[in-house]
């Protein structure tokens, strides 16, 4: 049985059809099992006391690893609230479940940077999630890590 050329043309069509179909598929399917197993936290907020004015933002940092934390570097997050209404509870719903530690500071000088002095002491009301009774230099990644599934709230001191 010989194909013509108008019969392979439109085999090509139908199976470049069905390649594009199956990827669509695939993408839709992948992101319903994202909808219906959501990985999402759906209730966590952070509650910030003792700041020291309601004109300077506050500042959340998200750490997952231990590294990053020590090195002050690359948090998995940072959020950055301005509005005064809002600077008791921050709203962490679209981070994943996992183990986290939270680093917050009220940002003074309004800089965008936790400013800390020449010994490393810091300048700005500073705290960290389960609020360990450590100096800021001594508070480890183990000491400020909890589950985000076993709480719904996490309230944090700032210090001054």
């Amino acid at each position: 049985m010989q194909l013509s050329k108008k019969n392979i043309n439109l085999l090509e069509v139908m199976h470049s059809y069905m390649a594009v179909s199956k990827k669509v598929l695939f993408f839709v399917i992948f992101q319903l099992f994202l909808f219906i197993n959501p990985s999402y936290s759906d209730h966590l907020t952070v509650k910030v006391s003792g700041f020291q004015n309601a004109t300077s933002p506050i500042y959340v940092w998200g750490y997952d690893r231990k590294f990053y934390f020590e090195e002050e570097s690359a948090p998995l997050f940072m959020v950055g609230e301005r509005d005064i209404n809002n600077f008791n509870r921050i709203n962490l719903k679209a981070f994943p479940h996992m183990v986290m530690g939270l680093f917050v500071y009220q940002d003074l000088d309004d800089n965008g940077v936790f400013s800390k002095d020449f010994k490393g002491d810091p300048l700005e009301p500073y705290g960290f999630s389960l609020n360990p009774a450590q100096d800021y230099q001594e508070v480890v990644f183990e000491d400020i890590a909890f589950d985000m599934n076993k709480f719904d709230e996490i309230e944090i001191s700032l210090k001054n």
